[in-house]
């Protein structure tokens, strides 16, 4: 359906610029998360402090980009889902064959914002089965009402909505830690310039749990 990156990213956009990070993401507005805009309002929440809404109100070219993907996603999914999954299929396969980095994240900003979007990343993973996909989300009512087969290369990772909170019942999980001891893994990026470096903890199925330190 695409041949270009520029009839991709009209469509949907997705980026390689996150310096921080390896592979691929996908970016949506963060003050239309469902569950994530509640906790905002709690102190003590993981939402509390949310950095991607601080950088939204900071940079009003990077608001008006997340929030143009998080509309656009969720017209083409309710109306053209197959646009939407060939859109970010072409764009995940031309950005790890450029780099030779076969890893992509969703939501590095924002969330899940309904069954059909999930339904549509689980197709996307499986139409690039040869790239590992890492899912973070605390829509856990979204994750849990799917049904299906969720493929191999897809780690969904439910998050716990507290700070210093126990990780939710699920297959792969993550939790935030300051003034208690980290579950399971801990994310070294503090103790190496907030870089994943070597790690790929987060994109690996057999790592059930892992813990962020809370700055």
């Amino acid at each position: 359906m695409f041949t270009t990156l520029k009839a991709a990213k009209e469509t949907v956009s997705i980026t390689n610029r996150n310096t921080k990070m390896v592979g691929s993401a996908f970016s949506s507005d963060s003050f239309a998360c469902k569950v994530g805009s509640r906790l905002a309002n709690v102190k003590g929440s993981v939402c509390e402090s949310c950095y991607a809404r601080r950088i939204q109100k900071m940079r009003p070219s990077v608001n008006q980009g997340w929030t143009r993907n998080y509309e656009k996603s969720v017209d083409l999914i309710a109306n053209a889902p197959h646009k939407w999954i060939a859109a970010c299929v072409f764009q995940i396969n031309r950005f790890a064959n450029k780099t030779g980095e076969n890893y992509h994240r969703w939501y590095d900003s924002g969330d899940l914002d309904s069954l059909g979007q999930l339904k549509a990343i689980i197709e996307v993973a499986k139409q690039t089965p040869n790239i590992k996909h890492w899912l973070p989300t605390r829509e856990l009512a979204i994750v849990r009402s799917y049904k299906g087969k969720v493929p191999s290369n897809l780690v969904i990772r439910l998050s716990a909505p507290m700070v210093d909170d126990k990780p939710v019942k699920g297959v792969n999980t993550s939790t935030v830690h300051k003034h208690k001891n980290a579950i399971g893994w801990v994310c070294p990026a503090p103790t190496q310039g907030n870089n994943c470096g070597d790690c790929r903890a987060c994109w690996t199925p057999s790592v059930k749990n892992v813990s962020y330190y809370k700055h």
